[in-house]
């Protein structure tokens, strides 16, 4: 907005002042020009009026000290137009015969230009009559070439010039402080506007800069307080559904675990073992499901952990599954990586990526960790069925599975690995495994 509005503000300076300047520059060149005429005019009256109070023998200093004051070319020719003084030094005692000098002999003041056979240019010239006694006795005549009135003309259409500058720029600096005094507090609002997800306590200035940027500060902290409320509300019923709900199925958990202890009947038992594993499941959906409510309710995952340290002990606890599924893990991580997460949300990821893989592996699960352009990448892999290319980005949607998905899954596993590394800045991608099953790729930006 800044760069806009001082381009609008220096063009139609600009503009304005374009439309003056022309024609006050033609005025101004044919009001220099006149004024330098006059002036040389009155200098030529003056010298003539010297030269006839002085002796014919003072007439060539007097010439060479008017030159020299005016930068004019000063001749002196007597009433038989003879050349008797000559500031160029010229020779003299020769004829000097011009148009302006045989009109000035009669008595006449003459002014006005033409062309010079000798110079090759236009010549403007003023002559006067030497009156002594009456008569006239010479003519001394002052003369500039085109070139040297044509500077002082220059000279006032270059003051014009920088005058237009100055005022462009003045233009430019007046927009320019402007648009600061409105873009400023406005950068200030949209810098709260960016971090307010991840700090819900910041709020803008609204008294901070003109009226409606005023408004506009109001309006933002007006939803942040509204949003705030929202998800405090949220995040206790996230709470309280997380102590309601998994109290008394660790209840029942208990419950099916005393029956199977203390019955005799192994069909009784059986089923027993079935329902605690139901129960089980159903503890880990309920997890699943509170996880992604305190995502969504606005719950920081940012932060600081040692990535390499809390995947390698995640890994090392679930060896004991991947030996009961009779699977070979395989662990590649490179060590020191720090990513911008905290620890729980890392260790609940690489745990549903380890499950899923689990679930679907025939032989063999790799966990791959590595730095690469600025992240933490932490890739699963597994040499099970895969899922078909189609298939590989809306697993990542909340409770949608693969055609082929195992049954009694929930669809909310790669949903939270999603949504928990793009939280942190990062991203999750499914493709095919050189292993020949799916893999799934999650970037952590490093600390």
């Amino acid at each position: 907005m800044t760069k806009h509005l001082v381009v609008v503000m220096i063009l139609l300076a600009a503009g304005v002042a374009l439309a003056l300047a022309i024609p006050m520059g033609i005025v101004i060149s044919n009001d220099r020009h006149d004024s330098f005429m006059a002036n040389l005019q009155n200098t030529t009256l003056a010298t003539s009026v010297t030269l006839a109070a002085q002796p014919e023998s003072q007439w060539p200093a007097t010439v060479s000290a008017v030159a020299s004051n005016t930068g004019a070319r000063v001749v002196v020719v007597n009433n038989k137009f003879v050349l008797v003084a000559d500031s160029d030094q010229s020779a003299v005692d020769r004829t000097f015969d011009r148009p302006e000098i045989q009109t000035a002999m009669t008595g006449t003041l003459t002014t006005g230009s033409r062309t010079s056979a000798t110079l090759e240019t236009d010549l403007h010239y003023v002559a006067a009559p030497v009156v002594k006694g009456e008569k006239v006795v010479a003519v001394v005549r002052l003369s500039l070439v085109d070139a040297d009135v044509t500077v002082v003309v220059r000279t006032a259409l270059i003051s014009l010039a920088i005058f237009v500058f100055a005022v462009m720029l003045f233009a430019g600096v007046l927009a320019w402080l402007m648009a600061r005094s409105i873009s400023a507090p406005l950068s200030r609002v949209a810098d709260v506007a960016e971090r307010l997800p991840d700090d819900l306590s910041l709020r803008a200035d609204e008294a901070d800069g003109p009226i409606e940027v005023q408004a506009v500060a109001g309006a933002l902290n007006a939803t942040a307080e509204r949003l705030t409320g929202i998800l405090e509300r949220t995040q206790a019923v996230a709470a309280d559904a997380s102590h309601h709900l998994k109290t008394p199925l660790t209840g029942v958990r208990l419950r099916l675990e005393a029956i199977e202890d203390i019955s005799s009947d192994e069909s009784v038992r059986v089923e027993a073992q079935r329902a605690t594993a139901e129960v089980d499941r159903l503890t880990h959906r309920i997890d699943q499901i509170l996880a992604l409510a305190r995502s969504d309710a606005g719950d920081t995952l940012r932060g600081q952990c040692d990535a390499s340290s809390v995947i390698a002990e995640r890994v090392d606890e679930a060896s004991i599954t991947a030996d009961e599924c009779n699977l070979r893990l395989d662990l590649q991580i490179e060590g020191g990586l720090h990513a911008a997460v905290t620890a729980p949300p890392l260790a609940r990821v690489i745990d549903e990526l380890l499950g899923n893989a689990f679930e679907y592996a025939r032989t063999q699960v790799r966990v791959i960790l590595v730095r690469a352009d600025g992240n933490a990448v932490l890739t699963v892999e597994d040499d099970g069925m895969g899922l078909p290319i189609i298939e590989q980005e809306v697993v990542f949607n909340r409770f949608v599975r693969g055609a082929s998905a195992i049954a009694g899954g929930s669809g909310l596993g790669l949903a939270l690995v999603r949504e928990t590394a793009r939280a942190c800045g990062g991203d999750a991608v499914a493709f095919t495994s050189p292993l020949g099953g799916l893999a799934v790729r999650t970037t952590w930006p490093l600390a």
